[in-house]
């Protein structure tokens, strides 16, 4: 139930069915548990973005931890000892998609209402970077010259290495006059933005460009799409191409399944073959790779859960990163476990679809040898990892 903890005692009143349950609301809590902590945020409980800051945060890591342990043992799958979780810290996620509505002269912005389409207006959010939190009232100047009266749009920003990334999509076509042209020049210039966009994501057209947004790894130079996908905090990114050029080692030759536009492996030391499916990412790939040594990196566009490299391409690669959506990567894991690849390494953000492709490559021939769980999405139920799978050693830069 929302809001509780385990071994609390509580009064709910019961609302509807739900699956073999009854979904019921929380009346009151008649004996909480010692985990249990004034959460920090005072849009809590009413704002959708975060349901576990009543939770003492050794608890709530091991909970999260948990889930994974859970999910490997339902496999089957023997797992090593974990390594200590990454644990998220509040003010460090550096992505967020706003909602904006204009209600008459009032603009709402923040996030949508827990299991509602009403929209929080959010004063501050204790999870975000500070940047981001500062753009909100930027944000409500500029919508309320925007957007006619009962209009919404998002507000898709990510923080990169140049500066603030926004990309804002409205709900229903709004054609862009003069003067609303002329008041997004000013929320880029006043918020200090490197880029503005307007419109859908696949079709986006840069209004204002002070600073190209980048993404920077060693000596690889990525230039972003407007919405971009990014890791949820850069110290999580950080750490998890750490573990990555520890545990490939110095193979030669590394595959990036399901890439984005490399932030994982793009700026290694060997080559990379980047693969993915959505279309900016590869593109903004393609023309960071343009700018290193010619075939340092390469970027393949391809659906991977429609046309997964098979066993026999995978053979001529020495270590292989995935980092599917939620979904796991099924179809791919498959072809992993009849090929001959020494490592793989496989990023998650779902402990379950996690666990069903780590079975699929133990029946494979793989053992499962390392795992760091990940904590980026402070104060909600997921929980990320990152993982080592072996065929045979793999020499390693620590013990050469």
């Amino acid at each position: 139930m929302p809001f509780t903890l385990p071994g609390e005692t509580v009064e709910a009143e019961p609302r509807d069915k739900r699956g073999e349950g009854v979904a019921a609301d929380l009346v009151e809590v008649l004996a909480p548990s010692r985990h249990r902590e004034p959460p920090p945020c005072a849009h809590f409980k009413v704002c959708g973005g975060c349901a576990l800051q009543h939770w003492r945060r050794d608890a709530y890591t091991a909970w999260k931890v948990d889930q994974i342990s859970r999910a490997l043992a339902q496999r089957g799958v023997e797992a090593p000892r974990f390594e200590p979780p990454l644990v998220g810290a509040p003010g460090e996620r550096r992505r967020a998609d706003f909602v904006l509505r204009r209600q008459g002269r009032r603009v709402l912005a923040g996030f949508h209402e827990r299991t509602s389409p009403r929209i929080v207006d959010v004063t501050t959010c204790v999870v975000v970077r500070p940047a981001l939190d500062a753009l909100l009232e930027p944000l409500r100047s500029a919508a309320s010259e925007v957007l006619p009266d009962g209009g919404a749009a998002d507000a898709i920003v990510n923080e990169t290495d140049s500066g603030l990334d926004l990309l804002l999509r409205p709900h229903k076509r709004l054609d862009l006059s003069l003067e609303r042209r002329e008041a997004l020049v000013m929320l880029a210039a006043n918020a200090d933005l490197a880029r503005l966009s307007w419109g859908d994501r696949s079709s986006a057209e840069p209004l204002v460009v002070r600073r190209t947004p980048l993404l920077l790894f060693g000596d690889a130079r990525v230039e972003l799409p407007p919405g971009a996908f990014l890791q949820a905090t850069k110290r999580a990114e950080q750490a998890m191409r750490a573990v990555v050029a520890e545990w490939t080692g110095d193979a030669p030759r590394l595959a990036d399944l399901f890439a984005g536009v490399g932030a994982l492996s793009a700026g290694r030391a060997g080559k990379v073959a980047l693969f993915e499916s959505d279309k900016p990412a590869v593109a903004a790939a393609e023309a960071a790779a343009r700018r290193l040594p010619a075939g340092r990196m390469t970027a393949e566009r391809r659906d991977l859960f429609r046309n997964p490299l098979t066993a026999a391409e995978l053979d001529g690669f020495d270590a292989v990163l995935l980092d599917p959506p939620r979904a796991g990567a099924a179809a791919q894991a498959g072809e992993l476990a009849r090929s001959k690849a020494a490592r793989v390494v496989y990023a998650s953000c779902d402990p379950g679809s996690f666990a069903r492709d780590a079975r699929t490559l133990q029946d494979g021939g793989y053992r499962l040898e390392k795992l760091l769980p990940i904590d980026q999405f402070l104060w909600s139920s997921h929980v990320e990892l990152i993982a080592l799978f072996a065929r045979t050693p793999l020499r390693s830069p620590k013990t050469r």
